[in-house]
């Protein structure tokens, strides 16, 4: 009996353990596998949806969230495992969890605002491009506003391609930037134009008395237009004929002496005809540059110091052949198609009025800037 009972004594204490091993074992604290597994699904999910770029700020406290559950996880794993607490571990986890779902909501709502706001921009730039293609390409500019312009264009194709694979937040980047250079030599290029038509009135006096004349006169005369690239042909009063011309690459405003490339403006007259050995373009109608007014604005200017003392006012202004290439390429004529200038050359005799101005139109007419 003395010997069951000490064995009882010996027994017992090793059950108690046991049995208190079990029930910490039983309750002990699960690993949050769970927790961790919906953290970095939803986490996968906000990536999908581009929270990185549509809602950054979530997404990068989600997933610092996330990399701190695991830091803690490690940490406890480290323990014996009857010691391992997982508070901190759940906590980031859920809080991972929560920040990227909030990132997802926040993410979906930005995207569809950006994507409007630079689609608008996109269509506001592409209005401005296009008119800028077509009235002001032909204009000579100063190379930074040619250079920020042709930037600006690039920068639109990199907008709109990054606008079609659905990344809007580079596309806004990049359309901002484009917006930016696109108005700047757009606003240039205008102001230039606001400032030359400045003297419409007085290129609107000049074409109405040369066709008056020609009607009052029964003759012929030449009406170019700079701006909208022509030469008119006008017999009796009555236009008989429109054609394409090229200019001189600094065009705008009046020639001022040798050697600008400006096409000069006023009331000028043919004085010789020149065919094919006299002239290397084809054919050829020589004017009167420079006229009575040509010759006192050029004394003028050399006395205010507006041009250099060593400069000559040139001469052999024409209008000649070998044109229609739709660039201004000339130092200073008019050049028309062979096929054009030969009808030209067989209207025109000389004494024959030529009358160049800037435009025939306001300026408001011919365009409605934004």
């Amino acid at each position: 009996m003395k010997r069951s009972f000490r064995s009882i004594l010996i027994i017992s204490p090793i059950i108690i353990f046991a049995g208190i091993i079990v029930i910490l074992f039983l309750t002990k604290e699960k690993a949050p596998v769970e927790e961790i597994k919906k953290a970095r699904e939803k986490l996968s999910e906000a990536k999908a949806a581009n929270a990185q770029l549509y809602s950054k700020k979530l997404y990068t406290n989600a997933c610092m969230s996330y990399d701190s559950a695991m830091f803690y996880w490690n940490i406890e794993n480290n323990k014996f495992f009857l010691f391992r607490k997982y508070n901190k571990v759940k906590s980031f986890a859920y809080r991972a969890e929560m920040l990227a779902a909030s990132s997802i909501e926040n993410s979906g709502s930005y995207s569809k605002n950006i994507k409007k706001e630079v689609e608008q921009k996109i269509a506001s730039v592409q209005k401005k491009i296009d008119i800028y293609q077509e009235y002001f390409k032909n204009i000579p500019q100063v190379d930074d506003v040619r250079k920020q312009y042709n930037k600006g264009k690039i920068l639109f194709g990199e907008a709109k391609l990054a606008s079609e694979k659905s990344d809007f937040v580079k596309a806004k980047q990049k359309i901002d930037l484009s917006s930016t250079l696109i108005q700047t030599s757009y606003n240039e290029v205008n102001r230039i134009l606001v400032e030359y038509f400045k003297d419409f009135q007085k290129w609107k006096k000049w074409s109405d008395k040369a066709i008056e004349n020609s009607g009052k006169e029964g003759t012929t005369c030449l009406i170019i237009d700079k701006f909208a690239r022509v030469c008119l042909l006008y017999k009796n009063g009555i236009l008989k004929g429109k054609f394409d011309i090229d200019l001189g690459r600094n065009w705008i405003g009046t020639k001022n002496h040798q050697g600008d490339y400006m096409t000069p403006e006023g009331v000028y007259k043919i004085i010789d005809k020149k065919e094919k050995g006299r002239t290397n373009f084809y054919k050829a109608l020589l004017i009167n540059y420079p006229n009575d007014e040509d010759k006192a604005r050029f004394v003028l200017n050399k006395k205010n110091g507006n041009i250099p003392s060593r400069k000559r006012i040139g001469d052999l202004v024409e209008i000649h052949g070998l044109g229609g290439k739709g660039a201004d390429w000339t130092q200073g004529c008019i050049a028309l198609s062979n096929n054009d200038i030969d009808i030209i050359y067989s209207k025109c005799p000389v004494g024959t009025n030529v009358t160049i101005v800037g435009s025939l139109k306001p300026l408001d007419q011919i365009m409605k800037l934004p």
